[in-house]
């Protein structure tokens, strides 16, 4: 059966990519004040931005850190780095934290869980600081019981090393509330957006594994939901199969 739920959290647990587009036009707001750049262009230059940063980094943390990201911007464009950096970094992420709330059905769903006794993780590639800051905007700490990012494991996910690092954390804070059980990999259900991150990478870890779908992006896919509504009956039926 499943004793330990893992949700990730961008795209999951919110709306990522509308709070990005917050934070993105708080970035070329600041471009326009300061250096007199037209903003649509400077959106268009944050985005080519993530795809450049991830290759030149690899998969860790530091390849999602906003202060690397507009050091990157600003040395591109023959920029002082020296304050920008930090201030374009903390006027994304204020506007991103602005803008967030929480899925539909989330907070509900999350308080069921943890009624019920399921273990609830939160699973994420990103530094620690801000998706702790994301949590505690969203309302939702006092509902999760453990946090991995991949700054803390050094990895991003889909790596293996992700997983395993999940399923030893959730064992360690077993072990610390005084609960002698163990979790099991297969025991434990990792639930998020993205196909390849959360679930091909938790399946090759031999975790369960569930696609967050609102969209209706991947109807291909067996195991996905698209509201958080359905998550009970798709317990109840990896129950039965176990």
């Amino acid at each position: 059966m499943i004793k330990a739920i893992i949700f990730d959290l961008d795209d999951t647990l919110y709306d990522f990519k509308a709070a990005h587009r917050a934070g993105a036009d708080a970035w070329a707001a600041y471009a326009r004040e300061q250096f007199q750049l037209p903003e649509e262009q400077t959106r268009r230059e944050i985005e080519e931005l993530i795809a450049e940063q991830a290759e030149k980094m690899g998969p860790i943390a530091a390849s999602h850190n906003r202060v690397l990201r507009a050091e990157l911007w600003l040395s591109k464009r023959n920029l002082p780095v020296f304050p920008h950096a930090t201030a374009l970094a903390e006027r994304y992420w204020q506007s991103l934290l602005d803008a967030m709330v929480p899925q539909e059905g989330a907070v509900e769903m999350l308080r069921d869980l943890q009624m019920r006794g399921f273990l609830i993780g939160i699973g994420t590639n990103m530094t620690a600081y801000v998706q702790y800051k994301k949590i505690e905007k969203l309302g939702l700490g006092d509902m999760v019981d453990f946090i991995v990012t991949s700054e803390e494991c050094g990895v991003d996910k889909p790596l293996r090393h992700f997983f395993k690092y999940s399923a030893k954390k959730a064992n360690e804070t077993l072990a610390r509330a005084g609960r002698a059980e163990r979790i099991e990999m297969n025991e434990i259900l990792f639930v998020g957006d993205s196909v390849k991150h959360d679930l091909e990478g938790a399946h090759a870890a031999k975790m369960q594994a569930l696609l967050f779908d609102p969209e209706n992006a991947h109807p291909e896919e067996e195991e996905r939901i698209q509201r958080f509504s359905e998550l009970p009956e798709v317990l109840k039926r990896l129950s039965a199969e176990m």
